[in-house]
């Protein structure tokens, strides 16, 4: 078995894609979109399972963010004037 994704583009083929499931030579499954709150939800359950960081471990965090961006910053060239 393999198991392809089809973008239908005009009624005729969602007809045929009708008719060769059920002749029961494919299977037709609706594609699964998930709400923005069901992903939020996902998230905010992940979430509460990790450790709590301290004021310390965040700022450590975003010290390190900044120096990456500043030293990648340094390194593009700079426009001519």
């Amino acid at each position: 078995m393999e198991t392809l994704e089809v973008d239908v583009l005009n009624k005729r083929a969602k007809a045929i894609l009708a008719e060769l499931a059920a002749l029961g030579v494919i299977a037709v499954r609706p594609k699964k979109v998930r709400k923005l709150s069901e992903v939020i939800a996902d998230i905010q359950s992940r979430a509460k399972k990790l450790p709590p960081l301290s004021e310390e471990e965040i700022m450590a965090e975003v010290k390190a963010v900044r120096k990456q961006r500043r030293h990648a910053a340094s390194r593009k060239p700079q426009a001519r004037r």
